[in-house]
C-alpha cells in the first residue's frame, strides 16, 4: 500500500510538473507573440514618421512662403547691397528693400560683430515673418 501511495504521488507530481511546463510553455508563446506585436508597432510608427518627414521636407521645398535662398540670389536681389536699396540700419545691421519671386520683401542682414544678438535677431526675423509690416 506505500509502495501504490508513494506510486500515486510521483505521478500527481509529474501530472504538476508537466502542467508547470506547459504553463511556462505558453507564456513565453504569448511573450513572443506580444514581442512580435510590439515589433511590427514599432515598424509602422517608425514608416509613418519618416513618410511625414518626407511629406514636410516635400511642402518645405514646394511652398514659397518658406522658402530658403542661397546668398548668390540675395546679393543679386540686393543689387550687391547696393546703398540705392538701403531703407535703415537696425540694431544688427542694414536692411534693403528688395523682390524675391516678385514679392517685395525687406533683407535684414546680421552684422558679423553683432553676433553676440543672434538670438534676439532670429527673433525679431521670425516676428516679421509671422506679423509682417508693410512697407511702402
Amino acid at each position: 500500500m506505500a509502495e501504490e501511495a508513494a506510486l500515486q504521488l510521483v505521478a500527481k507530481e509529474r501530472a504538476k510538473c508537466k502542467a508547470a511546463i506547459e504553463a511556462a510553455e505558453s507564456s513565453q508563446r504569448i511573450a513572443e507573440l506580444e514581442l512580435q506585436k510590439r515589433l511590427n508597432a514599432e515598424m509602422i510608427a517608425q514608416k509613418e514618421f519618416q513618410e511625414k518627414n518626407k511629406a514636410l521636407a516635400s511642402i518645405a521645398n514646394s511652398d514659397l512662403r518658406y522658402r530658403k535662398y542661397t546668398i548668390e540670389e540675395i546679393e543679386a536681389a540686393t543689387d550687391e547691397f547696393s546703398n540705392s536699396l538701403k531703407i535703415g540700419e537696425g540694431g544688427y545691421g542694414p536692411v534693403y528693400r528688395s523682390y524675391l519671386d516678385h514679392t517685395p520683401v525687406a533683407i535684414k542682414v546680421l552684422r558679423p560683430d553683432a553676433a553676440h544678438g543672434r538670438s534676439q535677431f532670429q527673433q525679431e526675423v521670425w516676428r516679421s515673418v509671422h506679423q509682417p509690416k508693410i512697407i511702402e
